[in-house]
C-alpha cells in the first residue's frame, strides 16, 4: 500500500515514529515536499478563512498527496499526553480533510490516538488497530511498535542535543554554535517548516546566536516549571511551550539573552500562552527580552528581519548598558522612552 505522509503539523514532533512504524508494517511511504509557494496556495484555496495558517498549510500537503497515493495517513491524534489535549484543529483533521478533497473513509488512515485518560495503553492502543489495516498479525504490529519506539527515541534525543528535524528529516546542514542563545518558543510545525517561518533560525543564527527551543529543555523540567502557574492550560504543546519559558526565566542563564515567541495568527492557545509569558516576564526584576512575532500567508521576510534587527540591537543594548532591572514591557516612564517588548506581525 502506498502512504501518503503530510510534511505538516505534527510531522516534524512524530517524523521517526510514524515513518519507522509503517515501514516495518511494509507501507510504500510518499511524504510530501517541503512547503513551498504552489503547497501553501493549495491550502488557501481549500482552506475556510477561519482556521489558522498551519492548518492551511497542512490542507496543501494533503492536497500534494492525495492522487498520487493509495491512503492518506492523517491520524486522529487526540492527546499525546495524559490528562492533556491537542489543539481542536488537529483533532478534527481527519474530517476536514475528507470534506474538503471528497476523499472516501477508506484512504484516510484516520484511527484515534488518545493518551487523555489511558496514557500510554491508549497510544498504543490507536496504533494496533492502524497496524490492522497492513497485517492481521498482532505480534508483527507489536514488534513494529517497539522500533518506532526506539527509532522515536533517537531523534527525540538528537533534537534535545541541538538538531532540528529539519537536519534529520532533509540533511540540512547544522547551524553554527555561539555562546549567547536566543529561546525559540512556539509550536514545533512553525519552528521547523523554514518556508513558513521565513528560514528564522538561520536568520537568527547569522545574527550570533544558537538557539534553544522547547524540545532541547528537559520535559520534567518544564513540567516542574509550569507548577508555578495556577493552572496549566488543556493543550498540551500551550503547556510545553508556557513551561519552557518559565524555566529559562528562573534558571536565570546568562547565556540566553532573549526569547522570540512565533506564533500564527487566529490561534487562540496561542494568544493566551503569549499574553501568561509577557505578564511573568514584567513580574520580574531580572526580566528577559521578548519579541512575539505573528506569523500568517500575508507576512512579510522584510518587516521579519527588520523586527529580528531591532530586538537584537535592544538585547546588545541592555547588555552593555547594564540595564537588566527593567521589565520586558517598559512604559513611557521608562529612560529610553519606549517598548521593550515588541509584538505584532
Amino acid at each position: 500500500m502506498k502512504v501518503g505522509i503530510p510534511r505538516g503539523l505534527l510531522f516534524y514532533r512524530f517524523y521517526a515514529y510514524w515513518t519507522t512504524f509503517l515501514k516495518e508494517l511494509g507501507a510504500d511511504l510518499v511524504i510530501s515536499p517541503p512547503t513551498n509557494k504552489l503547497i501553501i496556495q493549495r491550502g488557501l484555496t481549500y482552506g475556510v478563512d477561519e482556521i489558522c495558517f498551519p492548518v492551511k498549510v497542512f490542507l496543501g500537503h494533503c492536497h500534494y498527496l492525495k492522487d498520487k497515493v493509495d491512503s492518506l495517513f492523517v491520524p486522529r491524534m487526540v492527546s499525546f499526553c495524559k490528562n492533556e489535549y491537542n489543539c481542536p484543529k488537529i483533532l478534527g483533521l481527519p474530517d476536514v480533510v475528507r470534506n474538503l478533497f471528497n476523499i472516501p473513509q477508506e484512504r484516510i488512515i484516520d484511527d484515534e490516538i488518545n493518551m487523555r485518560d489511558r496514557g500510554f495503553v491508549g497510544w498504543r492502543q490507536g496504533f494496533i488497530e492502524i497496524g490492522k489495516r497492513f497485517t492481521s498479525n498482532v505480534r508483527k504490529i507489536n514488534h513494529a511498535l517497539q522500533i518506532a519506539e526506539e527509532a522515536h527515541f533517537q531523534y527525540r534525543k538528537k533534537i534535545a542535543n541541538g538538531y532540528f528535524p529539519e537536519n534529520l528529516i532533509d540533511n540540512h546542514p547544522m547551524l553554527t554554535s555561539y555562546q549567547e542563545k536566543i529561546l525559540l518558543l512556539g509550536h514545533s510545525y512553525l519552528i521547523n517548516d523554514s518556508y513558513i517561518n521565513m528560514n528564522i533560525l538561520h536568520k537568527m543564527n547569522t545574527m550570533g546566536y544558537s538557539i534553544v527551543t522547547s524540545d532541547m529543555i528537559d520535559n520534567k523540567e518544564i513540567r516542574k516549571a509550569l507548577k508555578k502557574i495556577p493552572k496549566p492550560s488543556f493543550w498540551t504543546i500551550s503547556n510545553e511551550v508556557l513551561g519552557s519559558a518559565l524555566y529559562s526565566i528562573y534558571q536565570k542563564d546568562p547565556a540566553i539573552k532573549g526569547f522570540v515567541h512565533l506564533v500564527s495568527f487566529e490561534c487562540g492557545p496561542d494568544s493566551l500562552v503569549g499574553e501568561l509569558i509577557e505578564r511573568w516576564l514584567k513580574r520580574e526584576v531580572y526580566s528577559i527580552p521578548y519579541l512575539r512575532l505573528e506569523i500568517d500567508e500575508h507576512t512579510g521576510e522584510a518587516g521579519l528581519i527588520t523586527r529580528l534587527e531591532a530586538f537584537v540591537d535592544m538585547m546588545k543594548w541592555r547588555a552593555e548598558t547594564f540595564e537588566s532591572n527593567l521589565s520586558s514591557s517598559c512604559s513611557s516612564e521608562c529612560g529610553s522612552g519606549g517598548s521593550l517588548s515588541s509584538t505584532g506581525n
